[in-house]
């Protein structure tokens, strides 16, 4: 991409940072008489009577949910890929990195007071076992995060990724994969990248340009993609578990369409986004999960 076209990306980012800050975008917040929200401690047990410990942590993010566990995985906390209320029940979703592979953990959990309690499933690859959550809410000391710093040059590097979900013209080509590197230019606040990558057999290339306010932690997030469709996110990255995405109204075939994003960032190699999308202004459904991992 030429130094006119980074120019134009470059400012169109700057103007969406601008915008995003003066919606005064909220951050992730503790929610008061929430049945679902708070720290939860307890215990995953198996069918074999295995018990291992857990803490899981659910908070209040724009308009949905988000959350972070550990006791799964190595990481000392990941966050989770998916948190769905329909108070007083949850479903959650999640991967953490092991020695083994992606450890895989979800439930669909009630909450009842003070207990929230469910069955769910942890499992690594193929393989899968049920287990049954039994969690209290209590107050945590010190809640663990994921110590990743909350600035552009997180992404600086070249990423692999997978993503798995439909095909859905204009927002999404279907399953794809390849690679996307990022760099910074030196003294601003942005990463700009390019994506090479191939879906359906065929290779395509995109670019992508983030910008982050290193004070208020907002974010925008451009994309022009292979068949020139451009997207524009805004987000806020307060949190370090979780950025909350919503695209511009995107309009094609006299159809309004919107994606929401929740870019789960798991450690300092590894984040997920996971999308939904909305069309002229109805429920939001499931489009597809992208998993990123930094190569070395």
């Amino acid at each position: 991409m030429g130094s006119k076209v980074h120019a134009l990306v470059v400012s169109r980012v700057v103007g969406l940072i601008a915008f995003c800050l003066a919606l005064s975008m909220p951050a992730l917040v503790i929610g008061q008489g929430d049945p679902v929200i708070g720290n939860w401690r307890g215990t995953l047990k198996s069918a074999d009577g295995t018990v291992s410990l857990i803490i899981m942590t659910i908070v209040k993010a724009g308009d949905g949910y988000a959350g972070s566990t550990s006791g799964v995985g190595e990481n000392s906390e990941t966050a989770l890929a998916k948190v769905t209320v329909n108070a007083p029940t949850v479903s959650i979703e999640g991967v953490a990195d092991s020695k083994l592979g992606a450890v895989r953990v979800a439930a669909d959990l009630k909450a009842d007071g003070n207990v929230l309690r469910g069955n769910g499933t942890v499992g690594v690859g193929n393989q899968a076992i049920a287990v049954t959550f039994d969690l209290q809410r209590r107050a945590r000391q010190d809640v663990a995060q994921t110590h990743v710093t909350q600035r552009a040059d997180y992404f600086t590097g070249r990423w692999k990724f997978d993503y798995l979900g439909g095909e859905f013209p204009p927002l999404s080509s279907g399953e794809r994969s390849g690679t996307v590197t990022f760099s910074t230019p030196s003294g601003t606040q942005f990463v700009q990248g390019t994506v090479d990558g191939q879906s359906m057999g065929k290779p395509f290339k995109e670019t992508i340009a983030i910008g982050v306010n290193a004070e208020t932690k907002a974010i925008a997030y451009h994309e022009r993609r292979a068949d020139g469709v451009e997207l524009m996110s805004l987000g806020n990255w307060t949190s370090p578990l979780a950025i909350v995405f919503q695209t511009t109204p995107l309009v094609s075939g006299g159809k309004t369409y919107q994606l929401r994003r929740v870019m789960s960032v798991l450690s300092e190699t590894a984040f997920d986004i996971n999308e939904e999308f909305s069309v002229d202004g109805g429920a939001f459904r499931k489009l597809g999960t992208a998993h990123y991992t930094k190569e070395p």
